[in-house]
């Protein structure tokens, strides 16, 4: 009887402890939902694709701060500092006339605030910089090189950390505007270059037709347009000073080169005296 008794106790705990591999229901059920919530999370990650903030919220509020307590005149302001960084971008800036050199200013500094408004999307402002970068395509003529987007984006960096006015810490300051426009200006650097790109291949294509058009207007036959100077053109009166003793040879000469319809740009086969 007792060993009866012991044997289905023992049964009894073998039961109730879970077989190996298996895990108990409320387990399965946090493993499962913890599974969904990953994929969830993935899929919605997706969904955005570069929808994302460029910086922390701690960075934005810094960005936001400093362009708040920003002057009228700050586009003006870091042109000049870049100014005193590159001895080149000074040239540039005097080979504007006074309008364009305001005009830079200004969409510099609505640039910056555009910027500033959609810190919550990386995807935008990368199209707003790459607009950006393009409107100085123009700038090429009057010396602009893509370089002077090096100075001016430390230019942004130093003179917007003396807006924030110690609010923050000085470090912390600084490593948000250097990420900020390290990210923005690379892109305005390749905005740049599409719109040099777009415009060289237009100036090639425009070329190329010219060429086509000028090399068949109004002819029939191309070979005329190309027709060489040479001593047989049809528009010459006499072939050569011809050998009195071999006259009539060299008349019949003449005659079967032109019964042949040898192109004008062909020289005649040499005489056989």
């Amino acid at each position: 009887m007792g060993n009866n008794k012991s044997t289905e106790a023992g049964k009894d705990e073998r039961d109730k402890k879970p077989r190996i591999g298996s895990l108990p229901e409320d387990k399965n059920d946090r493993r499962s939902g913890a599974k969904r919530s990953a994929q969830s999370a993935r899929a919605s990650m997706s969904s955005q694709g570069n929808r994302k903030p460029v910086l922390n919220a701690a960075q934005r509020t810094i960005i936001k701060y400093c362009l708040d307590n920003a002057k009228e005149d700050i586009g003006d302001r870091i042109l000049r500092r870049a100014v005193e960084r590159k001895e080149e971008f000074r040239s540039f800036m005097d080979n504007l006339p006074r309008e364009q050199r305001i005009q830079v200013a200004d969409g510099l500094k609505r640039f910056l605030r555009d910027i500033c408004e959609n810190l919550m999307d990386s995807e935008n402002i990368e199209k707003k910089a790459g607009d950006f970068g393009a409107t100085h395509v123009q700038y090429r003529v009057v010396g602009f090189k893509p370089d002077y987007f090096v100075c001016t984006a430390d230019a942004v960096t130093t003179e917007c950390t003396f807006l924030d006015a110690a609010t923050h810490g000085a470090s912390e300051t600084a490593a948000a505007w250097s990420q900020l426009t390290s990210f923005v200006f690379s892109a305005v650097r390749d905005g740049y270059y599409q719109r040099l790109r777009e415009h060289r291949k237009a100036s090639s294509a425009f070329r190329n037709r010219q060429s086509f058009d000028v090399s068949t207007d109004g002819s029939t036959n191309n070979e005329d347009s190309r027709r060489s100077a040479s001593p047989n053109d049809g528009s010459g009166g006499s072939s050569g000073p011809s050998n009195s003793g071999a006259g009539g040879s060299q008349q019949d000469l003449d005659v079967q080169c032109s019964s042949q319809e040898i192109p004008s740009h062909f020289l005649c086969p040499p005489s056989a005296y």
